[in-house]
C-alpha cells in the first residue's frame, strides 16, 4: 500500500510544534489587521456591523496562550484557529459584503489553512469556506434590509484568486509528497530485497508494542529468520548468487505474509517479520509454511539447498524491545544448534500450547 508521506508529516506532532513560532508572528499580524478593519468599518457603518472584526482579536490570543501553556493541545488549537478564521470571515461577510475591504482577505485564507492544518485538510476547509462565502453573498441583502453587496464581478475575482491560491498550494503538496516518498523509501527500504531497514522497522515494532500495552488483546508476534549456511553460498558461488537467494527468499515471504505485516532486514541474511494482531499459534503456522517453501522457491538460485531457521516470540506486555528481540534471537539460535531448518517458539513458557519444532530434514 502506497503511503502518503507528506500527509503523515502534515499531521505529525513535531510539525504542529514547528508551526507555533509562525503563529507567534501571524496571529498578532491578524489581530492588528482585524483591529484596523474594525476601525474602518466602525467609521463607515454601525458598531454591530463592525463588531465581527473583533472576533479574531478577542479569541486568537486566547487560543495561542492555550497552545503555549499545554503543548499537547497543538492539533486542537490549530483547528480552533482555523475555525475562528472561518467564523470571522463568514460573519463579516454576512454583515459587510458591501465593503471591498473584506475581499482582500479571501485569497489569503487558503495559505492560512495550509499553515494551520496541512495541505490535505486545507483543501477541504477551503472548499467549505468558499461555499460559505457564496451563501453569505446571496444572503447579504436579506440580512441587511435589501442593501446591495459588492458586484458579482469583484466577488468572483476574489473567489478566483482564492481558488488559484488553493490549486497552486495543492500542486506544490503533490510534488512535495512524491519527493518525500522517494526520500522515505531510500532511507527506509533495502535496495536489494525491498525489505524495510532496521531503524524504521524497530520504530514500527515499538509502536505495536505500545499499542499492545494499552490493549493487551492486541497481540503482536515476531519471527526472526536466518538463512542456514548462507556464508558458504557467498564464499563458494559469489555474492551475486547470494543476492539472488536473498531476493528469492524475501519475495516469497512478502507473497505469503499479510498486507499489514512487516518484513525487516536486520543485516546480511537475517530478517525479522512483525505480525501485528497475531497470536503466536497463528504466527507459528505461517512461519512453518514459509520454512517449508523456501527450499523450493530458491531451487536453482544456488547449487546448495537453501533452508532457514526461525525463532518465533510473542510480545509480553511490559517487556522492552531488546528483551523481545533477545527471546526471538535465542529461539533462532536454538533452531540452529538443534539441526537447523526449524521453527522454534517458547509458547509453553507463557501458558499457551507448546508449538512443535519441526525439521524438514
Amino acid at each position: 500500500m502506497e503511503r502518503d508521506i507528506a500527509g503523515e508529516q502534515d499531521q505529525s506532532p513535531t510539525l504542529f510544534g514547528e508551526r507555533l513560532p509562525f503563529l507567534y508572528i501571524g496571529a498578532p499580524l491578524g489581530v492588528l489587521a482585524s483591529l484596523v478593519m474594525f476601525y474602518i468599518e466602525s467609521r463607515q457603518a454601525s458598531w454591530l456591523r463592525a463588531s465581527s472584526a473583533l472576533m479574531f482579536p478577542v479569541f486568537a490570543p486566547l487560543l495561542l496562550y492555550w497552545m503555549h501553556r499545554d503543548r499537547s493541545t497543538y492539533e486542537h488549537g490549530l483547528r480552533g484557529m482555523a475555525l475562528l478564521i472561518v467564523l470571522s470571515l463568514i460573519s463579516g461577510a454576512l454583515l459587510n459584503f458591501s465593503s471591498p475591504i473584506l475581499l482582500i482577505w479571501i485569497p489569503v485564507i487558503p495559505l492560512s489553512y495550509v499553515l494551520l492544518l496541512g495541505h490535505a485538510r486545507a483543501v477541504r476547509w477551503n472548499v467549505a469556506t468558499l461555499l460559505g462565502l457564496i451563501v453569505a453573498y446571496i444572503l447579504f441583502p436579506v440580512m441587511n434590509d435589501g442593501a446591495r453587496p459588492v458586484s458579482v464581478l469583484i466577488f468572483g475575482v476574489s473567489l478566483l484568486a482564492a481558488s488559484v491560491s488553493m490549486l497552486l498550494s495543492w500542486h506544490h503538496y503533490r510534488e512535495l509528497s512524491v519527493y518525500q516518498r522517494r526520500l522515505y523509501e531510500q532511507a527506509s527500504y533495502d535496495g536489494l530485497t525491498g525489505a524495510m531497514m532496521r531503524e524504521p522497522g524497530m520504530e514500527i515494532l515499538a509502536r505495536f508494542m505500545s499499542q499492545a500495552d494499552r490493549q493487551p488483546a492486541q497481540a503482536v508476534s515476531v519471527a526472526l529468520l536466518d538463512l542456514d549456511d548462507f556464508k558458504r553460498i557467498n564464499d563458494e558461488e559469489g555474492h551475486l548468487a547470494g543476492d539472488r537467494v536473498l531476493q528469492g527468499v524475501t519475495a516469497e515471504v512478502r507473497a505469503h505474509i499479510r498486507g499489514g505485516d512487516y518484513l525487516i532486514r536486520l543485516g546480511g541474511e537475517e530478517f525479522l517479520i512483525i505480525f501485528p494482531g497475531m497470536q503466536a499459534e497463528e504466527a507459528y503456522a505461517l512461519s512453518e509454511t514459509l520454512r517449508q517453501r523456501i527450499p523450493a522457491v530458491t531451487d536453482g538460485l544456488s547449487r546448495r539447498p537453501v533452508t532457514t531457521s526461525i525463532g518465533l516470540a510473542q510480545y509480553r506486555p511490559g517487556e522492552a524491545l531488546g528483551q523481545l528481540l533477545g527471546r526471538a534471537d535465542h529461539l533462532m539460535y536454538a533452531a540452529k544448534t538443534t539441526g537447523k531448518n526449524k521453527v522454534c517458539t517458547d509458547m509453553a513458557s507463557s501458558g499457551q500450547p507448546t508449538g512443535a519444532t519441526e525439521s524438514a530434514g
